[in-house]
């Protein structure tokens, strides 16, 4: 039950892509979609389970690519969807059954990642809020950003990206290239 997201729902939502598509959203508008937290979604705190909110992420990822064209794109080159970062902050649980909406939408993008913004929403409010960038690989290498987005919406340009967004960037850098820390 683990990876239903993997072998079962982002394959059946490629499929219904080619037999019926999702309305189209623009590149940039927000992405919405209502999901639950079910029994294998759980810890032992009887709520959503830190890592299942990123199985939840990939969902809102894919889902977000079809309905703003890019999907077919990617499947139809091949190109290997990659995260290569994640930051997230939880602010309340979701518990056993609880139903949320989750939101995503690309912030912009630059020569090398496309960066998006996921949320998860509940009747009580915003529980968890996570950055992501990411990218697409061909056989030949990394495909810019901006080739893909002209391929739905020629000549759109991307938002400028915010500082916060370059500090993330400085930080991720400091962490690959620096030693580990020590506690």
């Amino acid at each position: 039950m683990a990876h239903t997201n993997s072998f079962v729902r982002i394959p059946l939502l490629a499929v219904r892509q080619r037999i019926r598509p999702l309305p189209r959203i623009g590149v940039l508008d927000e992405d919405r979609i209502q999901m639950r937290v079910w029994p294998n979604d759980i810890d032992f705190n009887f709520h959503l389970n830190n890592s299942r909110y990123l199985t939840c992420m990939d969902y809102g990822r894919i889902h977000m690519l079809a309905v703003n064209g890019l999907l077919t794109h990617a499947l139809r080159a091949r190109w290997m969807p990659l995260v290569g970062s994640v930051d997230i902050t939880y602010r309340r649980s979701l518990d056993l059954w609880a139903t949320f909406e989750l939101r995503s939408r690309t912030l912009c993008w630059d020569e090398k990642w496309i960066y998006m913004e996921q949320s998860f929403h509940s009747k009580a409010g915003l529980a968890a809020v996570a950055w992501v960038k990411a990218l697409f690989r061909s056989k030949e290498g990394n495909i810019p950003p901006q080739a893909i987005v002209d391929l739905v919406t020629p000549g759109l340009v991307s938002p400028l990206l915010s500082e916060s967004l370059v500090q993330w960037n400085e930080i991720t850098r400091e962490r690959l290239s620096g030693p580990a820390l020590t506690v």
